[in-house]
């Protein structure tokens, strides 16, 4: 379904696959729990769809009513719990650091700064932990050595081009190894309506691993 606004057209998404990175990170980023349920609804709108907000603010109500029913089939959806080790954007495959627990001492520093900053700094954490695969041999594969400005660059990347699906499939991983995640399809709901609880969320994530340096091999 498409939201039509002077003559513009925009995709309004049906499943997690379609939402990238970015547009979930601008979600969390300018949702607030004080506005009221309309300026709640345009900001989820804008978010997904990449309307400006100045636009939403001239649709007529039922349109409005009639986009956020359908968007809001999303958060009825479960989000993606399978992890993807290695994902291909644009024709290059980046792979999930193959073993956790050999992670060098500035990675991991960064890793744990950026955790910090919640869902404003996802982008940073995904193009951490995701790199480019260097090689692959029977069902294995090794990555790049970190390099933060590289992955400066990267993280731009991901934002545009690296699925929720992607992302919420990392965060199922960690699940695995002991923390205490919270699902992204429950950031709409109250425990995600505050950043006490994002950081809340970042600091488990830390701690999961600290505690549970495990590999993926």
């Amino acid at each position: 379904m498409d939201i039509v606004i002077n003559k513009d057209s925009y995709y309004i998404p049906t499943k997690w696959a379609e939402v990238s990175l970015g547009k979930y990170m601008d979600f969390m980023a300018n949702y607030e729990e004080e506005a009221t349920e309309t300026q709640k609804e345009i900001v989820l709108l804008s978010a997904f769809t990449g309307v400006p907000l100045e636009k939403l603010e001239q649709i007529k109500k039922q349109s409005l009513d009639k986009a956020v029913a359908e968007i809001s089939k999303l958060f009825e959806t479960p989000a993606n719990k399978d992890l993807n080790l290695i994902v291909e954007i644009d024709g290059v495959e980046y792979g999930l650091h193959p073993n956790l627990s050999e992670l060098k001492l500035k990675e991991f520093v960064d890793l744990d700064m950026k955790l910090e900053g919640g869902w404003e700094a996802m982008d940073e954490v995904m193009a951490i932990l995701y790199r480019p695969v260097t090689d692959k041999k029977k069902g294995k594969y090794n990555i790049e050595d970190y390099d933060y400005r590289t992955a400066s660059k990267r993280a731009l990347l991901f934002k545009d081009n690296l699925s929720i699906d992607t992302v919420n499939g990392a965060a199922a991983f960690f699940l695995t190894i002991g923390i205490d995640y919270i699902q992204i399809t429950q950031a709409y709901s109250k425990t995600m309506k505050n950043r006490a609880a994002r950081r809340k969320a970042s600091r488990q994530m830390k701690n999961s691993l600290m505690k549970n340096m495990g590999g993926t091999e």
